[in-house]
């Protein structure tokens, strides 16, 4: 799994939580949450808190976007 895997995983489902990202790659939970988190520090990746559930849910940001066009167009 790759950060374009992540960065196109996010942009065709729109947000995911960890766990969503962790059984479409075949990867732990802790794998996957600080793959996350990463792209959080990045800037890529924005984080927010679900208030029915209290769960971290996941959605790609506008320089993950352009990040993502790079990694298409090279």
């Amino acid at each position: 799994m790759t950060k374009r895997d992540v960065l196109e995983h996010l942009t065709e489902s729109g947000s995911a939580v960890a766990m969503e990202v962790a059984n479409a790659f075949g990867i732990s939970y802790p794998a996957a949450a600080m793959a996350l988190l990463r792209l959080v520090r990045q800037g890529l990746v924005h984080r927010y808190t679900d208030p029915d559930n209290g769960l971290y849910f996941y959605e790609i940001s506008v320089r993950g976007h352009d990040r993502l066009a790079f990694f298409r167009n090279h």
